[in-house]
């Protein structure tokens, strides 16, 4: 399996997103950017998401899948498509309710674009704090079971963000 990097193409304007290898937070800065600049230039006609070359995804990448279903569903566009192949990336997707508000399918019906992989971006510590923070947010706002589930990280990092902010420059 190819290394740890998401990949980007466009077609008729549906974009996707291919995330290869293991999806974690040091890679979640790259990923938010890139979103906060396709969202603020266009409005995809589509949005598909292909996991079936991911080995693992973290809680702060599931938060910015869900960013993009509710930005795709504000600007009145069709439900991003999911593809997973992978049982127990399927499981925790319909754990936390992704089936709700994505279409989950086991195939994409063709062959994959290739795309661009997109620019890894360093980030600094309120950086990383901030897009962590945002992910898990959004992820504990898609439904009531979130909520609980991820009350104690979102508290955590709020208070980590608290007290960075208050904290004297060195």
């Amino acid at each position: 399996m190819a290394e740890n990097k998401i990949l980007h193409a466009v077609h008729d304007g549906v974009h996707v997103l291919r995330l290869l290898g293991d999806m974690r937070y040091p890679l979640s800065p790259s990923l938010d950017h890139f979103l906060q600049r396709l969202f603020s230039e266009v409005t995809p006609q589509g949005f598909v998401v292909d996991l079936t070359d991911t080995r693992s995804i973290d809680s702060t990448n599931l938060g910015l899948l869900v960013r993009i279903a509710k930005l795709m569903q504000r600007r009145g566009q069709p439900r991003v498509t999911i593809i997973s192949n992978r049982e127990e990336i399927n499981e925790v997707l319909t754990c936390l309710g992704f089936d709700k508000v994505f279409n989950i399918v086991a195939h994409g019906g063709g062959e994959p674009l290739a795309g661009k992989a997109l620019a890894l971006e360093e980030a600094n510590d309120v950086a990383m704090l901030d897009t962590l923070l945002k992910a898990h947010q959004t992820l504990m706002n898609l439904n009531e079971q979130n909520k609980d589930l991820f009350r104690d990280v979102v508290a955590m990092l709020e208070k980590e963000q608290a007290d960075k902010s208050s904290a004297p420059n060195a």
